[in-house]
């Protein structure tokens, strides 16, 4: 595949993980393509057939390649070999779960990978139109697209109308009151928290807030890196970063995404005051 051949990062990773996602996704739009069954994880969180299977197709195919890699996934938790090293992969078998259900195309897996706690892989997805983001540390972020083929994205200055990311599932009150404070009067909504750090690393928004304390490693691990690759700021909403261990997933204190420093310390200084 001519994707694969042309591929603009060195990791040594990449290819294999690439060509992992793309078949998860042949799973995912078959299931996409008719009708299927929601179900409900606690706190009322969805599932479909297509979340775990393309979970479990992840796994293996991962499992396969590294035996000895830990691997931390949404629907399958934690998978420890007797041997293992320092490398964890983080998998959200598809982002914007109810996006899916609507069937609005907003939704992407995402694979991200760890060595000793340090972000050095990640790759967003989407489906629906194709799209392929992938970065590894110190390489930049990348995206593909079937119209442009493969092109270096680099956050650049905030605009002049400040553009507020939002979720079409889960709106964020304190992110709109920041919003208000700091003047600005458009937003871009969208599914998914990759698919958000995507949209601001292409300029259609300039941040993104998040106050869950719902947040777990699967769900900012591939954005993080690709978001800062590209150029952007990442912290929870005191500041603090992520934590990669696996036996420590889930992040309390929410999700702040920017697209440079000062805006990044003037949203903290807000959501703290």
């Amino acid at each position: 595949m001519k994707l694969l051949n042309d591929l603009p990062i060195k990791h040594p990773d990449a290819a294999h993980v690439v060509g992992v996602a793309l078949s998860a996704a042949e799973i995912i739009e078959s299931i996409y393509a008719g009708d299927f069954d929601t179900e409900f994880k606690a706190g009322e969180e969805p599932v479909t057939i297509a979340d775990r299977q393309s979970d479990r197709h992840i796994i293996d195919r991962l499992r396969h390649r590294h035996p000895h890699d830990r691997i931390l996934s949404e629907e399958h938790g934690l998978n420890t070999p007797p041997a293992h090293n320092d490398r964890v992969w983080f998998i959200d078998p598809i982002d914007g779960t109810r996006e899916f259900i609507r069937k609005s195309g907003e939704f992407s897996i995402q694979i991200g990978l760890a060595v000793a706690g340090r972000l050095q892989f990640g790759l967003v997805y989407q489906p629906v139109g194709k799209n392929l983001y992938v970065a590894a540390a110190g390489e930049g972020c990348w995206w593909h697209s079937p119209a442009h083929g493969w092109q270096r994205l680099q956050i650049g200055r905030r605009s002049s109308e400040l553009r507020l990311a939002v979720s079409r599932s889960h709106p964020c009150r304190l992110g709109q009151n920041i919003h208000d404070r700091l003047a600005g009067t458009a937003v871009f909504a969208c599914g998914g928290v990759g698919l958000k750090l995507m949209a601001i690393a292409r300029g259609f928004a300039d941040y993104y807030v998040n106050n869950s304390n719902q947040t777990k490693a699967w769900d900012i691990a591939a954005p993080e890196i690709l978001f800062c690759e590209a150029g952007g700021v990442v912290s929870d909403l005191i500041g603090g970063s992520f934590s990669y261990d696996p036996a420590d997933y889930r992040h309390r204190h929410g999700l702040l995404a920017t697209c440079d420093p000062e805006l990044h310390r003037q949203v903290l200084a807000i959501s703290g005051s």
